[in-house]
């Protein structure tokens, strides 16, 4: 038993782990709930408002900065949990995936940042995006097998870095276009990160799920912030591209790590076999918005980055729901996607698999 319990903690002492998680947690928590109104006091005294327009339903002066607390609460709570995990070196495959992917974070953390406060075009975030995707994929981390997509299984350096790109580029955009109605892009990357940390645990990967515990940290104080703050009472705050870019990128990370686990360990064989699906179910619901968005735009003969109303969102608007309901409704939608396809992953062939969803995705629009 006790060398399952040190083959789950990826060789780290258990009570280190059961210590570490939690208090990465709430340091998260507690540097968010302190930093959040000193940026809400700036944005007023600085006049730095997300305008209200045509596509957005807010109404108010309501501040768009939020996303400033989230990379450096992560990494400020992160260094310290890796701080008491010094006695047990990492990997040094581990370390260049960790290393690498701060910086491509970092890099779309102030792009983000500059186009809350300035202004970006598409232009200079798209590029930046592929940096960081490449970036992740300089460290080790790209898709080397389909698992049977296609009938495709392994497949070499030359397709597999340029289809993980798109695909991490695709993850950062799905985050940062659905952030259109208040909780809905921090409330399924919350999703995301428990679903995310619970299998990092899973498969011993316990730095990943420091990660993930840490993002969640920053993401529940902001959800409170972001659904139940008020304009009026100056309470109320956006995560702007500074939150969806940086957890868009975190997401992408999380993804592709979960896809290419390698069966480090005999006893978790069984997680490597399904371990694609595991990685990519729960991003579904983003994912497939944002493409059914690109080659709408596309057919009309419009830019795919051209701004509108036809996200899932809106349209869950437009049939009457209230802005909870629609965002407790596509937070369902994703989950039970990800249930679905991890109850029949055992039983079904992944292309039929893959059928299903597009096939299911269609028939709700």
């Amino acid at each position: 038993m006790m060398d399952y319990l040190k083959l789950l903690t990826d060789g780290l002492d258990l009570d280190t782990v059961l210590t570490v998680l939690p208090s990465t947690f709430f340091t998260c928590v507690l540097l968010t709930v302190v930093a959040l109104p000193e940026v809400i006091s700036i944005a007023f005294k600085k006049q730095l408002f997300d305008v209200p327009d045509y596509r957005k339903v807010h109404t108010g002066q309501v501040p768009r900065l939020g996303g400033v607390t989230f990379l450096p609460g992560i990494m400020i709570a992160v260094m310290i949990a890796f701080g008491f995990m010094a006695g047990y070196p990492a990997p040094d495959h581990l370390v260049a995936e960790l290393m690498f992917c701060a910086a491509g974070a970092m890099f779309l953390y102030m792009t983000g940042i500059a186009d809350d406060i300035a202004g970006l075009s598409y232009r200079v975030k798209f590029p930046v995006q592929i940096i960081a995707a490449f970036l992740l994929c300089a460290s080790g981390l790209w898709i080397d097998d389909l698992h049977g997509i296609l009938g495709i299984h392994e497949i070499s350096p030359f397709i597999g870095i340029p289809l993980s790109i798109v695909l991490v580029v695709l993850i950062i955009n799905s985050v940062n276009l659905i952030d259109g109605i208040d909780g809905l892009a921090s409330g399924l990357c919350i999703l995301m990160t428990i679903v995310f940390c619970v299998m990092f645990i899973r498969t011993g990967m316990i730095r990943f799920a420091t990660i993930a515990v840490a993002s969640l940290g920053v993401l529940v104080p902001f959800y409170v912030y972001n659904v139940y703050g008020t304009s009026e009472k100056r309470t109320k705050i956006f995560m702007g591209d500074a939150g969806s870019l940086t957890m868009g990128y975190i997401v992408a990370v999380f993804a592709m790590k979960t896809a290419t686990f390698a069966g480090k360990y005999p006893e978790l064989k069984t997680d490597q076999e399904y371990s694609f699906i595991y990685a990519f179910a729960i991003l579904i619901v983003p994912v497939l918005d944002v493409l059914r968005l690109f080659c709408h735009r596309i057919l009309h003969k419009r830019s795919p980055f051209e701004a509108d109303r036809c996200h899932i969102h809106h349209k869950f608007l437009a049939i009457g729901m209230t802005i909870g309901q629609a965002r407790h409704t596509i937070i369902g939608l994703s989950l039970a996607f990800f249930l679905v396809n991890i109850v029949l992953v055992t039983h079904v062939n992944i292309n039929i698999l893959l059928v299903m969803d597009i096939v299911l995705w269609t028939l709700l629009h």
